[in-house]
């Protein structure tokens, strides 16, 4: 008897410290940001969200940020989304990522941003085609 509770005990420690180790950073929340959460933009339309833009940073390769469009009134339906990022400083070099998805668009990095504010912007439709969109520029200077 005592073996076999020294043997559950340990598993349960292994399993434990696995499930630790597998855990998602709540940072990048499982949108496949690296780094951490600095801002979140709402989408709106007739005074209700549509999507929320959350932007990301990390240090590595000179500073580099991350964008996703999470979907909010229509999380779950599968409708048009984009979501894009640049630097402040680069006009027309903005990095994208569009199409028809259930819960967000995205991840999209620009490197190089120490230094540098961003900019990005987004776009949220609706089952009917209806959309709303946004753009938020020179945030997260730095």
């Amino acid at each position: 008897m005592r073996k076999t509770l020294v043997t559950l005990a340990a598993a349960t420690m292994v399993i434990g410290a696995a499930n630790l180790a597998l855990a998602p950073t709540a940072s990048a929340a499982g949108y496949g940001c690296a780094g951490n959460l600095k801002g979140s933009y709402n989408i709106m339309a007739h005074g209700e969200v549509w999507s929320t833009i959350q932007v990301y940073y990390s240090s590595g390769n000179g500073g580099t940020n991350c964008a996703v469009n999470i979907a909010r009134k229509y999380a779950g339906q599968r409708t048009y989304m984009q979501v894009h990022i640049g630097r402040s400083n680069v006009d027309g070099e903005w990095v994208s990522d569009s199409g028809h998805y259930t819960s967000y668009a995205g991840p999209v990095n620009v490197t190089g941003t120490n230094g540098y504010c961003i900019n990005v912007a987004g776009e949220a439709g609706s089952p009917d085609g209806s959309s709303a969109g946004d753009r938020f520029s020179d945030i997260h200077c730095g």
